[in-house]
């Protein structure tokens, strides 16, 4: 009897202790998950601290013109270089460097030499010769002078008048005259210099209207017609409008771009030549972003751009193009209508890394 009843005993506290090891292996392990999960939940909040913080706004395209930016030099619309034309000591120089000069107006005349002389011998031999085919024509209508002997008294009579015409003009090339209203730049000769035909005397510059010489990108020559309006901004910050009067159909060689002429009034000949400008030309309306200059970067290809963020918070480089550059910023085309940009911390991340984002 006392053993069944030990035996019972037995059993109760066997089995109880068995219940109760089972509750504190089921504590024991909603303690270690527990654990586990403040441990997960850390780790992700430091791997969440170490990436690099970067600072991003949204940016949207507007409208904008576009403009085409040159640089150029202002050129005389006229520019003449004269030269004898006949040979002969110079007699004399009539204006300085500098001067304005009508046209028509003597520069310079050369010696005449025995011209006046040349000029009466060939105005006597016009006259015996006129006399000469007058009694040959008399003659002929007689029947007493051949048809022969009258060509030859016609041709006699013509080479006369020739070589009168030709002494005069010989003559008239003694004076150097100005072909157009202008300026003399530069003059070659002295009194008493020897001219020979060919050699240099004086350049003329026709500064009336002034033309803005600039070379534009065979990307955007076709973009240029002649006709169209722009502006010239000079390095003494005078403002020039006028139009596109020449834009060239064969490129440099060595550049690969092409001349294009903007001719601007030039009242008063204020304008001189040779001056450093910058030429806008608006050509149109485009999509573009206004951004700081400061967020611009390179590629490691050397590629101008920017650097965004996409809806993962990686970074990705977006090469761009120059609309425009104004004072209130740069603005820049190629680009998707809206972007996040970093603003700040964009050098010292990469395309590809994942960031953490902090908006302006």
């Amino acid at each position: 009897m006392k053993k069944s009843i030990l035996l019972a005993l037995l059993i109760v506290v066997v089995v109880t202790g068995w219940l109760l090891s089972g509750v504190w292996q089921s504590s024991d392990l909603h303690s270690v998950n527990q654990g586990t999960g403040s441990g997960a939940s850390a780790s992700a909040e430091q791997a969440e601290a170490v990436l690099p913080r970067v600072r991003v706004r949204s940016v949207e395209s507007e409208r904008v013109p576009q403009e085409i930016i040159l640089l150029g030099t202002t050129e005389a619309k006229r520019k003449v270089r004269l030269r004898a034309q006949t040979v002969g000591v110079v007699k004399k120089v009539l204006v300085a460097r500098g001067q304005s000069v009508r046209q028509g107006e003597v520069l310079v005349k050369l010696a005449a030499d025995d011209r006046p002389a040349r000029l009466r011998q060939a105005k006597a031999l016009l006259d015996q010769r006129q006399t000469e085919f007058e009694a040959a024509t008399s003659l002929s209508k007689k029947n007493l002078r051949s048809k022969i002997a009258l060509s030859e008294a016609r041709a006699l009579l013509n080479a006369a008048k020739a070589g009168l015409e030709s002494i005069r003009v010989d003559m008239d090339r003694t004076e150097i005259r100005a072909p157009f209203d202008g300026f003399v730049d530069q003059r070659f000769v002295e009194l008493g210099d020897y001219m020979k035909v060919g050699e240099p005397i004086v350049t003329i510059l026709d500064l009336s209207t002034i033309v803005v010489a600039g070379d534009v990108s065979e990307h955007n020559v076709s973009k240029i017609k002649p006709g169209l309006s722009g502006r010239a901004v000079l390095v003494d910050k005078r403002e020039l409008e006028g139009k596109i009067t020449y834009v060239a159909r064969s490129s440099n060689a060595s550049t690969r771009t092409f001349r294009v002429e903007l001719e601007v009034p030039n009242p008063g000949h204020a304008v001189a030549e040779g001056i450093t400008a910058k030429i806008t030309l608006s050509v149109g309306e485009t999509v573009a972003h206004r951004l700081s200059p400061a967020v611009l970067t390179l590629s490691d290809e050397g590629v101008m751009g920017i650097k965004v963020v996409n809806a993962e918070n990686i970074v990705e480089f977006l090469s761009v193009t120059l609309v425009a550059d104004t004072p209130e910023g740069t603005w820049l085309g190629g680009l998707p209508k809206e972007l996040e940009l970093i603003s700040v911390g964009h050098e010292f991340v990469k395309q590809g890394q994942k960031v953490t984002t902090v908006r302006e």
